[in-house]
């Protein structure tokens, strides 16, 4: 199984992951999350890459705030939405955008050693995201940060056992591939928040932080969703996305680790 190359989705992703309310809450979790990194910079400029990057949105704000970002990913589609991007902003200066695949950051002279190495909805469109995850740490400076946030696979399933798609529920457990048609964004290897957590410390990090994103918007019907103010929803998010049960069900899991 190769890992996946967005060419194909590259203006989907625009729409669906990065636009609207699940990206406002996404957004909502990791400013959160990252605040107090941010925070003990001071007017030190940050070295930032973004790993599998695609556009950047959220490297791109800290460019403009004043940090020098490198944004990588291997297709060179949703790099030329980056571009885009950076050339609205104005901060060309600060940014660059490199086509390269992940398990090639820390071999290449034009990537530095990152202080916040950023790694956002990759690892399960990897084939092999323990290794990737090495990849990662051997990015960072020592004292360096990593925001880590993968597909759950516990709310698939539980999404799965909602439905009452049982048997749908045992092929993907028999075969691995957890994947929906062609042109799915429902990724091929959703990853087990417990088996990440075993890789973390494997690969020389400890954890600093843990957060669900989308605790329960997912399970909300849509009727619901539409009767409540957005506000209201990414308030309740960010208050429940630190609590279990809710954080292990959560569409999306955030680490932010350290490289001791």
């Amino acid at each position: 199984m190769a890992d996946r190359n967005f060419d194909d989705l590259a203006q989907r992703f625009r729409k669906r992951i990065y636009g609207g309310l699940k990206g406002d809450i996404r957004l909502a979790v990791l400013n959160r999350d990252l605040a107090p990194v941010l925070a003990t910079a001071d007017a030190r400029t940050l070295k930032v890459v973004d790993a599998g990057g695609g556009q950047g949105q959220f490297a791109l704000d800290l460019a403009g705030a004043g940090h020098r970002v490198w944004i990588t990913d291997i297709s060179e589609a949703m790099l030329a939405l980056a571009r885009e991007q950076v050339t609205a902003l104005g901060v060309a200066d600060r940014v660059q955008a490199l086509q390269l695949p992940l398990q090639a950051l820390s071999a290449d002279a034009r990537i530095p050693q990152a202080d916040l190495l950023l790694c956002h909805a990759v690892l399960e469109w990897l084939d092999q995201p323990q290794q990737a995850l090495v990849h990662l740490a051997e990015t960072l400076a020592p004292g360096g940060y990593l925001s880590l946030t993968f597909y759950n696979r516990r709310a698939l399933e539980f999404r799965l056992l909602q439905r009452g798609s049982l048997r749908q529920l045992d092929r993907n457990r028999s075969s691995g591939d957890w994947g929906g048609h062609p042109g799915s964004l429902t990724p091929r290897n959703p990853l087990l928040p417990e088996e990440v957590m075993g890789w973390i410390p494997q690969a020389g990090l400890s954890v600093i932080a843990h957060s669900g994103i989308r605790c329960f918007h997912d399970f909300m019907t849509p009727e619901m969703r539409d009767k409540l103010p957005a506000a209201a929803i990414v308030e309740k998010e960010l208050d429940y996305s630190r609590i279990d049960p809710y954080r292990q069900l959560a569409r999306y899991v955030h680490l932010l680790c350290r490289r001791a």
